[in-house]
């Protein structure tokens, strides 16, 4: 599981919504929202934007950019 799908979650719940009740507001099922929380489908950035607003967090606060940025750097290193 990666960081922002934990940190969807941990929102989502901090703010005191249900899976249900966030996916009414973006509109999509609530498999969807389970799906995104558990790592079998990656969000668009369009859609963590929209998860944001509605949980009313930063991205940054969703994803760690750093981290995926170090790791992404470190790969790219290794493909000399």
């Amino acid at each position: 599981m990666s960081d922002f799908e934990i940190k969807i979650k941990e929102a989502r719940l901090q703010k005191g919504l249900s899976q249900t009740e966030l996916a009414k507001e973006m509109s999509i099922s609530r498999q969807a929202v389970s799906q995104f929380e558990s790592g079998k489908v990656i969000p668009t950035i369009e859609r963590l934007v929209e998860i944001a607003q509605i949980l009313n967090v930063t991205l940054n606060e969703l994803v760690e950019f750093k981290k995926i940025h170090s790791e992404y750097s470190e790969e790219l290193s290794n493909i000399k």
